[in-house]
């Protein structure tokens, strides 16, 4: 049976600081040739798009972005706050382009965090949506797709034919991370009474109902007519303990290979594996390595972690696709993890 992997950066486990992968420098950029995984590789046929970051900052403190598409085309222009392309973390105008040069998207960030009216447009240079981000409610922690943080103010489809207005309005939204389509209402900018919709190619109905943006109860329903209730859109996998657990199970059980150890090895590794829908980690990848067999230390570590607590959308159990980084720090012979 095939299941339908969610991979989002949300999803991403950041144990600890990050550090700049293998990378060709220029004077004045640092030049990174980016793998379809967002790991990096020294060969520019075998990336996704290349990634130009000034090392130099403007006036504001900022360091400039270019991603460029294989084909020359600009991928995606912005600032980040520092020249470390293994941690990118945005601010002020990003804007992102589609592979025919089109305009795709205008997003403002303060330190990575979306803030303020956000536009996204169709390849025919169509206005898609209108979404504004505001600042969380104090002590909202409860996660939505469609929490009060952020509010739709404007849907079109690609002939321009609008369907929410000043916040308000019927709409259906097409093909989107597994989901065939999804059809409901929007008050105020925010998801709001019975929405249904279907996803896994058909094989799944659904109805949710929403209040003040956050699903308050929902079911699914598979080709037979069995039936799947659910509180929560979304249920990540957990680790036992959480994230916490993960932490010090790292820091305890990852083993350094000799020859890394022999060569003082310093840096960061990063692994990308999916929690099945069993809760076991699987289909490892290795997106940066180290040299000397560091990479696959990380593996085997993983390979005999406990089993996590499986994810779900819309009750049904889901492969979720998560990123490990790993810091190592053996400089100091006295000092082996860091």
């Amino acid at each position: 049976m095939k299941h339908l992997i969610i991979d989002s950066c949300k999803f991403a486990l950041f144990l600890l600081c990050f550090f700049a992968s293998p990378l060709s420098r220029a004077q004045e950029t640092i030049v990174s040739y980016v793998t379809k995984n967002g790991g990096r590789t020294a060969h520019k046929d075998s990336a996704e798009y290349i990634s130009i970051l000034r090392i130099k900052p403007n006036e504001k403190g900022l360091y400039e972005l270019n991603d460029y598409y294989q084909n020359g085309n600009l991928k995606r222009h912005g600032w980040v706050k520092a020249p470390d392309p293994m941690r990118l973390r945005l601010e002020g105008l990003v804007e992102t382009y589609y592979d025919s040069g089109s305009l795709e998207a205008t997003t403002y960030y303060t330190d990575n965090k979306r803030i303020d009216t956000a536009h996204r447009y169709y390849e025919n240079g169509v206005l898609k949506e209108v979404k504004v981000y505001l600042k969380p409610k104090n002590g909202q922690e409860r996660p939505a797709w469609d929490g009060t943080n952020k509010r739709l103010l404007y849907y079109a489809d690609s002939t321009g034919k609008i369907q929410v207005q000043q916040g308000n309005g019927q709409i259906t939204l097409p093909h989107d991370n597994g989901v065939d389509f999804e059809r409901g209402l929007y008050r105020e900018g925010l998801r709001d009474g019975r929405w249904e919709g279907s996803f896994r190619k058909g094989k799944y109905r659904f109805e949710e109902w929403y209040e003040d943006g956050f699903v308050t109860r929902g079911v699914s329903t598979d080709s037979v007519g069995t039936t799947l209730p659910y509180e929560e859109r979304d249920v990540h996998p957990e680790y036992p303990g959480g994230v916490q657990n993960l932490r010090r199970f790292v820091a305890q059980h990852y083993r350094y290979p000799k020859e890394a150890v022999r060569a003082r090895v310093k840096g960061q590794v990063i692994l990308r594996f999916v929690v099945d829908t069993a809760g076991n980690p699987t289909d490892f990848e290795i997106v940066n390595d180290l040299g000397y067999g560091t990479a696959a230390a990380g593996i085997e570590m993983l390979k005999k972690s406990a089993k996590w607590a499986p994810g779900y959308q819309r009750g049904v159990p889901v492969r979720v696709a998560y990123t490990l980084p790993i810091s190592l720090n053996i400089a100091d012979p006295r000092q082996k993890r860091q």
